[in-house]
This record gives C-alpha cells, sequence and structure tokens, in this order.
C-alpha cells in the first residue's frame, strides 16, 4: 500500500521488492538481453513461480518528491541490484521474482523495453561506477553531449540565464584542476588524428546549444567550460569524466536520479565536493534523488533519511 506522508505522494515506492538469479531454462523462455533482467506481464508468473536462487528479499522504502534518500549497507547486501531493478537495468539471468516498484503511482515492473527507454530518458537518470564506459573516446565531450540534446531534446536548465558570480546565481563547488603540463610524446599526434577521423561525424553544436552546454558545465562544477568541451574523455580524469556523464544525464530533465556510490575510491576532500554538489543539484534542478553507498557517515551529512540494507535486502531506517 502507498502510504502519504503530509498529503504527498512518493515519487517512488518500493514494496516487498524480491530479486533473484534465473536458471537457464527459465532465460531462455523469458528472452535474452535487457528483457531477461526483468519480468513481463507475459512471463511474471514464470518467474514467480520457477526456481531461482534469491539475491534479494523484502525490500520496502519510499522516496518522496525533492528528497535525498541514501541507501546504505555492507557490501554484497543488494544496494545496487535495487538501484538497478528500478532503473529496468538488471543484467541478464537476473529477474524481480516479487514485489512492485511504483514510479508516479505506477507499477513499473511490467514495462517492456520499449517504454523502460522512455522512462530512462524522460524520468529515471542512474549513474553507476560503470558509467566512465559510456563515453566515446574518440570523440570530443562537444560532439558527445550535442548528440544527447538532439536525441532527448533541450530541457530547461533552472537558472541558466544568470552567470556565476552574478547576484542569486548558484555556484556548485569548484574541481577546477591544476593547470596540465603541455602534452608531449605521441598524445599530440594522437589527438590531431582522432580529431580529422571524426570531424565528419557531426557533433556541431548551434548557438544556443553551446551557451546551454556551456551553463550545464558550470552548474556540474566546471570553471572552463570551453576546455572541457574541447577534450576528448583521455585528455580528462575519471573524476572530471563522472562529472560530463552527469551533466549529459542532467540534459534529458530527469525527475528521479539515482547515483550508485559516486565517492568510491575518493579522498575526503573530493568526496565531501561530490556529496556537496549533488546536495547543490537537487535545489537547482528540482531533483528527487536516490543516494547508494556504504560510507554511511559521509552521506548521512546530506541526506534527509538513512535506510540501511541488511544481507539479502531487509530494511532498516
Amino acid at each position: 500500500m502507498i502510504e502519504r506522508v503530509d498529503g504527498r505522494k512518493p515519487l517512488l515506492h518500493v514494496e516487498h521488492l524480491g530479486i533473484g538469479r534465473i536458471g537457464a531454462g527459465i532465460a531462455n523462455e523469458t528472452g535474452t538481453g535487457s528483457d531477461a533482467g526483468r519480468k513481463s506481464e507475459a512471463n511474471g508468473e514464470i518467474m514467480r513461480n520457477g526456481g531461482h536462487q534469491p539475491l534479494l528479499r523484502d525490500v520496502s522504502f519510499s522516496v518522496y518528491p525533492g528528497e535525498i534518500v541514501a541507501l546504505t549497507g555492507p557490501s554484497g547486501c543488494g544496494k545496487s541490484l535495487t538501484a538497478h531493478a528500478i532503473a529496468g537495468m538488471l543484467e541478464p539471468g537476473i529477474a524481480v521474482t516479487q514485489g512492485h516498484i511504483y514510479y508516479n503511482g505506477e507499477d513499473i515492473v511490467p514495462f517492456h523495453e520499449r517504454r523502460w527507454q522512455r522512462l530512462r530518458r524522460e524520468d529515471i537518470a542512474l549513474l553507476i561506477q560503470q558509467s566512465l564506459s559510456g563515453l566515446n573516446p574518440i570523440r570530443t565531450v562537444r560532439a558527445q553531449l550535442t548528440d544527447t540534446l538532439r536525441l532527448h531534446g533541450r530541457r530547461h536548465l533552472p537558472h541558466e540565464q544568470k552567470e556565476p558570480g552574478h547576484a542569486g546565481a548558484h555556484t556548485a563547488p569548484s574541481f577546477a584542476a591544476p593547470q596540465q603540463a603541455v602534452l608531449q610524446g605521441a598524445l599530440p599526434w594522437m589527438r590531431r588524428m582522432i580529431s580529422r577521423a571524426t570531424e565528419l561525424a557531426g557533433g556541431r553544436a548551434t548557438q544556443s546549444q553551446e551557451a546551454y552546454l556551456h551553463a550545464l558545465l558550470r552548474k556540474v562544477g566546471f570553471a572552463d567550460p570551453e576546455r572541457i568541451l574541447s577534450s576528448y574523455p583521455f585528455e580528462l580524469s575519471g573524476g572530471m569524466c563522472q562529472r560530463v556523464l552527469l551533466a549529459a544525464m542532467l540534459s534529458s530533465g530527469p525527475r528521479l536520479f539515482i547515483a550508485d556510490e559516486p565517492t568510491t575510491a575518493l579522498d575526503v576532500i573530493n568526496r565531501d565536493k561530490v556529496l556537496a554538489l549533488l546536495q547543490q543539484l537537487r535545489e537547482d534542478f528540482d531533483l528527487t534523488i536516490l543516494l547508494i553507498s556504504h560510507d554511511r557517515q559521509g552521506i548521512g551529512r546530506i541526506a534527509d533519511r538513512v535506510l540501511e540494507m541488511r544481507p539479502e535486502g531487509r530494511m532498516h531506517e
């Protein structure tokens, strides 16, 4: 049952969710690829009643509009599985075996792939630890972000008319890196070759798109958007690439943003900057954020609520 709090309906409600590894025979019956990781209207009962190895049991929680809710717990307890199930991105051979996931009041577990794609394109964004592989190493950041704008359409950027430093403008935590030494050896040659090989691949931004991308990159903490837009991913650090992907996801205008271990492998200073950035983006973009992390102490400083997941998924708030 979906409960209202202070008259508000939850944006996300997970109810008695169970996830399991399904057998080869069942996997063959339920399809391949991304569809194998979810039950559909046609195969839901097969997955519920057939043989499977439980990975997650009886997970229930709600996230209300505008909240930052942290989901924490020991490694292997099922935090990332839960996040992937909410975004419809379970791996083949892993399926929802019981329960419901309600987004904006609608059970999204039975969705087919086309509806999942639309939901991820317009409403739910998932930033995962392996997201860096989503950047094409031989295309500039400008080309890739421009393609994203063309695919999803330009969404409204809150406060985009206000430049950093102007009265009333929100300033994201600065991640400006020290001036890098001039590339030597093979890298300049590599950059020229890649540029020539891809110059006909599109990715040219209009003037309005260019202004939008500059504002968007400032929002995620880049002090020099032009340098970032002109760079290739191999010229950026892992943390910088992560923020480029964050900008790409925000450009689609999601309502629910799920960040899976966004501070993993960061030192204390950069970890705090990332958490402060997420807090600021919640305000700037009117986001609802589900934050997955084993760092309970760190995320507890920005989260409205902290949910602790125990082994196999049982919850404690």
